[in-house]
């Protein structure tokens, strides 16, 4: 089973949690959709099948959190790659 969690004011990111009754596990997965592409999983957390609200909230903010901590890495790399158009190795004779 799986729910979508959208993030107001976000539309390029979300949560989806994925409920896994077989291995008794809940899983939140941070998505990031970057431009004209398709949703990435940006972080994970994984519970187990016992679980309440209060729980449910703090999971999904740790969720957010590394999220966004991770994508401020990812919108450095890729600032840093628009820049780099060619790179030109010569080699010692």
């Amino acid at each position: 089973m799986e729910w979508t969690v959208n993030i107001e004011g976000s539309k390029n990111e979300r949560i989806k949690v994925k409920f896994n009754p077989k291995s008794e596990e809940i899983v939140f997965v941070g998505q990031y959709k970057p431009h004209n592409r398709d949703w990435v999983d940006f972080s994970e957390e994984i519970y187990s099948m016992e679980i309440d609200l209060p729980t449910i909230q703090g999971l999904l903010g740790k969720t957010i959190k590394t999220m966004r901590e991770r994508l401020k890495a990812y919108e450095n790399i890729s600032q840093g790659f628009d820049v780099i158009k060619l790179i030109a190795i010569k080699e010692e004779e």
